[in-house]
């Protein structure tokens, strides 16, 4: 697997692929410049009951469903009973379109909390980000995040590394929304998603963008059967390619894949995996194929101040026994223009450690 972006981190480069200057066709700028009724952002709820008040609104279509669905106050998610909170976790998931924020839940005790944790997580909604409980756009899908679980039952070696992998290193904080929507990529129809691994930006992506095609490639044949065999909406035109990001070929097919106008994002540790003319070579074949290239890049930094291993442990983790780093192997002196390094993610506990992945291949 391939495609990596640290939490927190910034995309801070952002370039058009061909035909810079050019300006948005007039059909183009007609689609945009039609504004769809505008769907109340966040709703509040201040107690369990005008939660279950609310709630009951915009199930009835009386209220729209919001965005997000805040919990202040006395609405306290983590005093109700295990059958409580798991029927108003389901009815919250079919209420909104993007999840709820609860910063006044307060849970005291490892086992408690991780148990709140994996119950919220069972029932759809993750935490990856500083966005709050999430889920993909308005889908209609309750996923299930709970990777704590399985560990609980068997160790370090029972725990799925795709789900640990898309929890500390996923694409949680840019989404295909953040980039169609400004001016400069207008008349998008068609997400590129290289390197992509578990390819969040492509999946959670069409949920907002059912009409668009996604694209995405990557070397690592059980990312592809991991992505495949999510749950996609019915008619969504989407491919999972093994393919090298260097190879002219699989550009070749990611333009005559394009309807109209493509665009394309790195995540910023990928293409830590190149020496410099693999980079440029990476730049240029891209560039010649999509329409707009994005590409995350990290805070600048020495390479002698790199730590040797990066904590990547979450608190649900830390919760329940384990922890995760990213560390840089003995052999894998980063190079002075493209950080490349070569690296593993590790899981490990009292027990023992597992490397879940080794970069590069």
């Amino acid at each position: 697997m391939s495609s990596e972006n640290s939490k927190k981190s910034e995309a801070n480069s952002v370039s058009r692929a061909s035909g810079a200057g050019r300006v948005a066709t007039d059909a183009a700028n007609e689609r945009t410049a039609e504004k769809k009724p505008a769907k109340p952002r966040i709703k509040s709820a201040r107690s369990l009951a005008s939660l279950e008040t609310l709630l009951d609104s915009i199930a009835s279509g009386e209220t729209p469903k919001p965005e997000w669905i805040r919990t202040q106050g006395e609405c306290r998610l983590d005093r109700l009973s295990p059958e409580a909170l798991s029927h108003t976790l389901t009815r919250l998931h079919s209420s909104v379109l993007r999840g709820f924020k609860a910063k006044n839940i307060k849970i005291k005790g490892k086992k408690t909390r991780s148990k709140f944790w994996r119950t919220v997580a069972r029932h759809g909604f993750h935490d990856f980000s500083d966005f709050g409980w999430t889920k993909c756009y308005d889908s209609p899908f309750v996923a299930n995040y709970d990777y704590i679980t399985p560990y609980r039952k068997g160790g370090l070696e029972a725990v799925d590394p795709y789900m640990v992998y898309s929890a500390v290193l996923g694409t949680h904080e840019y989404s295909v929304e953040d980039f169609v929507n400004t001016k400069l990529c207008q008349g998008v129809d068609t997400i590129v998603e290289p390197m992509s691994g578990t390819a969040e930006f492509c999946y959670h992506g069409h949920f907002r963008y059912p009409e668009f095609r996604y694209l995405m490639f990557d070397l690592d044949e059980d990312a592809k059967r991991h992505v495949e065999a999510l749950p996609w909406l019915e008619g969504a035109e989407h491919q999972y390619v093994i393919a090298n990001a260097l190879d002219d070929e699989i550009w070749q097919h990611a333009k005559s894949y394009t309807s109209s106008r493509s665009l394309c994002y790195i995540g910023k540790q990928s293409h830590h995996l190149f020496d410099a003319k693999q980079l440029y070579r990476l730049l240029d074949v891209a560039t010649r194929h999509v329409d707009y290239f994005m590409l995350e890049t990290p805070q600048v930094s020495l390479v002698s101040d790199m730590d040797e291993a990066d904590d990547l442990t979450r608190p649900e983790m830390e919760d329940a026994g384990f922890e995760t780093h990213l560390i840089n192997e003995d052999d894998g002196t980063p190079n002075s223009f493209t950080n490349q390094m070569s690296f593993r993610l590790e899981i490990s506990d009292k027990k023992g450690e597992r490397t879940l992945f080794q970069y590069p291949f």
